[in-house]
């Protein structure tokens, strides 16, 4: 009984999204004894309110809705970084899912395998974090296919050699 007042006083609100054992959700109900949430796939976790409260969990939406994520981003080498970063964060000012108050950032990453890896920072709204992601993934793909900036993968070479000369 504590627990659901607890929560029901300003801990969580019916709305919320939260982040809880692995999983992500929409509150849909707070009760005296528990807290439904129902993640993207529809289904609905019923969550003891004792048990929410012994439990780590993030609530995504409370201060501004947005949260932060990583995109990696690999150039081939001898790409000029700066002009693949100016490229991406010009693409960026026409794009409507982000919160554009918080600044993206482009990261030197590290000298990879095949690329030079770049993270992209970029504040995206919680409740279209998966459509916000595709969509500036699919922009930055575009843009640097029409400047001609390589996004390396790998390749291999395989040689055949004709044993029946031996």
């Amino acid at each position: 009984l504590f627990y659901g007042i607890s929560l029901m006083t300003g801990r969580l609100h019916i709305g919320d999204i939260i982040q809880c054992d692995g999983g992500r959700g929409k509150v849909t109900d707070i009760n005296y004894q528990s807290t439904l949430v129902e993640p993207v796939d529809g289904s609905i976790i019923a969550f003891l309110n004792s048990q929410l409260f012994q439990k780590n969990f993030k609530n995504l939406t409370r201060n501004h809705g947005f949260e932060m994520v990583t995109v990696p981003v690999g150039v081939a080498y001898g790409t000029d970084v700066d002009k693949a970063r100016q490229l991406v964060l010009n693409r960026l000012e026409t794009l409507d899912c982000y919160n554009t108050k918080l600044n993206p950032n482009i990261l030197f990453s590290n000298f990879g395998d095949n690329s030079v890896d770049l993270i992209l920072s970029i504040w995206v709204p919680v409740a279209s974090k998966v459509a916000a992601v595709s969509k500036i993934k699919e922009n930055i793909y575009n843009v640097f296919n029409e400047n001609g900036i390589e996004m390396p993968f790998p390749q291999r070479d395989i040689y055949i050699h004709d044993m029946s000369k031996k």
